[in-house]
């Protein structure tokens, strides 16, 4: 909308730090409001939000931070954004217009600012409260979110399609995010593979569930030792996004996705077991990832696959010491059951790699060494295609999603070798321990096929929240996988 056809009462505009007027605001009511910013420290710094009124006196003002003009980038519009309507929020604004300046002014394309604008909006003002009940002070999510052209002109088609693509993303990861925070009792195996059935879309994307009688066909004993111990059948879910037109390339897409994790019969501590609700947020990342494919028309054949278990300590539950046979006849020692999601993806990778994909990966919440040498922000890479890698690591630093290679040493090999299979499924205790899972992994990537590990145990939850991901599940790397297909 223009700016100048605008009737509301909050309106939010982005401000450089250090500049004049606001972005869309020249002329002497901005260099006023900038000037009155100021006296209550506010100059444009990141993160930060300044609430004035207009000259006129009938709207209200957002002023939100965008830092130094050299250093903007789209994530720091993405967090602007995300501030600016948590300020909406908790003056208790119904709408809000967002002022979306043109390319001379801001130094980005409108259709690439409004986008950053609007996935930070949306993946900001993002809750899970549907078990919550909302107390009457409790701020709530702003109705409206409006995009005003500061040059007074109808939106080009460029810019709406830009702002539809941001709004189908954001809420692809939101989905994603639901997907997380839910209880695990609710999302068994064949719950979460109903909720995947739901994406199918006739002529595009095909959802074939296979369930414990499939599996014990196809020797996918990876998937059933690992939810043998629990009531709940284990199953997996086979995605297919076919393009309209020819496919150029084939991608084969692997979650993780253990319902819950108890760590079976070598159970964790009940410390913080209550977080093992986030063990399937891999899995979560694929569906929400075919959410989004859904609503675009890409010239690439897309396979995902979400293996599905509970990981539970039942009479019928695999044991330390135990063989399993997994899909391409290779046999794994079990040395504890509290890493079992590998051996959902060794099945998984092993039959992917049948798809002759142009490039594999797989996503898990696999290691809490990752954690520990990555923190609790930043993903794992591993695998054998280091072009793969260092893109996945570009285009997440521009989704602010971000990600890190560790080495896939062979010289760590030999700690996988067992007396009485052909490989056992960890290495030494407390020593590299996602490299070795990496390493386990890459025994079923049959050869020649181009795979990345992806361990997203640090970003996949946040217990405290970051600029645009309120606390629970976060939905990386969703943004960063959808630029991936985009990119090829």
């Amino acid at each position: 909308m223009a700016k100048k056809n605008w009737t509301g009462k909050v309106l939010a505009a982005f401000l450089f730090d250090g500049d004049k007027t606001p972005l869309g605001m020249p002329g002497d009511e901005g260099a006023a409001l900038v000037k009155v910013a100021a006296e209550e420290k506010f100059t444009g710094q990141p993160k930060k939000t300044a609430l004035l009124r207009s000259a006129a006196g009938a709207q209200k003002l957002i002023l939100a931070g965008l830092g130094k003009r050299k250093e903007l980038e789209p994530d720091r519009v993405r967090t602007a954004a995300a501030k600016a309507v948590k300020r909406a929020e908790e003056i208790g604004a119904e709408s809000v217009g967002l002022l979306i300046p043109d390319k001379k002014q801001a130094g980005l394309e409108p259709g690439r600012f409004a986008a950053a604008v609007v996935e930070g909006a949306i993946l900001g003002s993002y809750r899970f409260d549907k078990y919550r009940t909302l107390k009457p002070d409790d701020p709530k999510p702003v109705a409206e979110l409006v995009l005003l052209a500061a040059n007074n002109r109808p939106a080009s088609a460029t810019l709406k399609k830009a702002v539809g693509g941001a709004v189908a993303l954001a809420e692809a990861v939101c989905f994603t995010r639901d997907l997380v925070n839910e209880p695990s009792s609710p999302k068994p195996p064949e719950k979460l593979a109903e909720i995947a059935s739901g994406l199918a879309r006739k002529g595009r994307i095909a959802v074939k569930v296979l369930h414990r009688d499939d599996l014990e066909k196809l020797g996918m004993g990876g998937i059933l030792r690992v939810g043998a111990g629990s009531h709940q059948p284990p199953c997996l879910v086979h995605l297919t996004y076919t393009p309209a037109g020819k496919s150029k390339k084939t991608v084969v897409l692997i979650g993780k996705g253990i319902t819950f994790d108890s760590g079976g019969i070598s159970i964790k501590p009940s410390q913080g077991m209550e977080y093992m609700k986030d063990d399937m947020a891999g899995a979560a990342s694929v569906l929400g990832l075919f959410r989004w494919l859904g609503t675009v028309d890409l010239p690439v054949t897309v396979h995902g696959f979400a293996p599905l278990a509970e990981n539970m300590p039942g009479g019928g539950a695999q044991k330390p010491g135990d063989v399993i046979r997994h899909y391409n006849g290779k046999t794994a020692e079990v040395i504890s059951t509290d890493a079992e999601g590998r051996h959902l993806l060794a099945d998984c990778l092993a039959y992917g790699s049948t798809l002759k994909p142009d490039v594999m990966i797989d996503v898990a919440t696999l290691t809490g060494a990752c954690v520990v040498a990555l923190g609790e922000e930043i993903s794992a890479l591993l695998g054998t295609d280091q072009k793969a890698i260092d893109k996945l690591m570009s285009l997440g630093k521009a989704e602010g999603e971000f990600f890190w290679q560790l080495p896939l040493t062979e010289r760590y090999r030999s700690q996988l070798d067992s007396k009485i299979a052909d490989v056992k499924h960890i290495g030494k205790p407390g020593v590299a321990g996602t490299i070795t899972a990496g390493l386990f992994l890459k025994e079923f990537v049959a050869d020649g096929v181009p795979w990345v590990h992806i361990d997203i145990a640090g970003p996949s939850f946040t217990k405290e929240g970051w600029e645009y991901t309120p606390a629970g599940g976060t939905g990386v790397p969703v943004r960063t996988l959808a630029a991936l297909l985009r990119s090829l």
